[in-house]
Formats: structure tokens, sequence, C-alpha cells
């Protein structure tokens, strides 16, 4: 069985105009887009984080409608953050941690309707030889004992040692100073700063067959 090619697409946080341009090239391509979580706060343009969340709910509902085999969008820390707000009976210190994240007050009435689908949101995927994640892993640990916490906001030791899985892990959540995609042998970092660099990376990958 041959397996479509997956479109990984890094953190957009808000940023709707650049989503449009990277999704361009790959609508009626027959790949399976992933997004790799954090797709709002820090939105750079008015209404961003509305605008992203409408037009991604809008390919997963109906990916063969433009041309896409599937759409799987993982939980990043800004949708975790944002989902500990809603919890909270009144703001508090959820709300306040995600508001000095760059979260938008005026997205909770949007985020409450939708909070059954935040919910839902898986924190892994695995195409063939590849694990996409938010954050990263912790080394030496089996995946199956990973942390929900680490899977969405780890950095050190993941950036900086091996992390022993049998898999090419591909993440977001850091990016580089130069704002350029992190190719290792073990990892793909493609979290490319959207909000303050302008790029968004929506890097094609050949998962291979079974």
């Amino acid at each position: 069985m041959t397996r479509p090619d997956v479109v990984a697409i890094g953190d957009v946080h808000g940023c709707a105009a650049l989503l449009e341009q990277q999704l361009l090239p790959h609508l009626d391509s027959g790949v399976e887009l992933i997004f790799l979580g954090d797709l709002i706060d820090r939105a750079p343009e008015p209404d961003g984080d509305r605008k992203v969340l409408e037009r991604v709910w809008q390919l997963q509902n109906n990916p063969g409608a433009y041309g896409l085999a599937a759409v799987t969008v993982l939980r990043g820390n800004h949708e975790q953050m944002l989902l500990e707000s809603l919890a909270s009976p009144k703001p508090g210190l959820a709300f306040d941690l995600w508001r000095s994240n760059g979260g938008n007050p005026a997205l909770l009435p949007l985020a409450r309707e939708h909070r059954e689908w935040f919910e839902q949101l898986p924190v892994t995927a695995i195409r063939g030889r590849h694990l996409f994640v938010h954050a990263g892993v912790r080394p030496g640990v089996p995946l199956e004992r990973q942390s929900f916490e680490d899977l969405i906001w780890i950095r050190q030791p993941f950036l900086t040692k091996p992390h022993g899985l049998p898999y090419i892990v591909v993440h977001g959540h850091t990016f580089r100073p130069d704002y350029k995609v992190m190719h290792l042998p073990h990892r793909i970092g493609i979290d490319t700063g959207a909000y303050v660099s302008g790029r968004l990376t929506a890097l094609r990958i050949d998962c291979g067959s079974s």
C-alpha cells in the first residue's frame, strides 16, 4: 500500500495570509496535510486566529473537495493553554498565561463553540518512519512513555541530543535565529517563526509505502 505524501505545516500563529500562500501549491495534489499545532495566538493580522481556524476546519471537514487525502491537526502548547483557559470558571492563572503568550480574548466565544474539536486534537501522528509532533520528545524515553507535557512543550534536551526513537521526528515549537528549517538525520524542525519572520513552512515529505 502506497501512502500519500505528507505536507507538514509549521506553527501558523494566526498568519492567515501566509497560510493561504503555502496551501496553494498543495491543493489538488492528493497529499495529507499535517498541521503541527499552534494555529493560534500572536496573530500579526486582524482576526488572523479566526481566519486560520475556519480555513483549517473547512479543509478538514471535506479534504476531498480540495484534492487532499486527509487533514490532520496536532495539538500545540497554545491550543492547550486555550483549553485550560476555557476550563477555568473565571479568568485566573490559566487565562493570564494564555494571554501573556499572545492569546486574544476575542477568540474565546469561537473557541467555546468548538471546544470539543480542540479537546480531541491528538499530540502525535506516525506516517511511515516519520513521527509528527508539536514540540518534540524526551531523549531516551520510548514513545509510549513520553509525557503529554513534553510532546507539546519540550525544548531541551530534545534540541541538542539524539532522541533514540526509530523515527525521524518532524516538529515545530522552536525556531532558529535565522528562521530556517532545521534538517538533521533524527529530526526536522519546521517552525520558521511565521508571526515574526513572515516565513511559514509547508514541507512535503515522502512517507514511503507499506
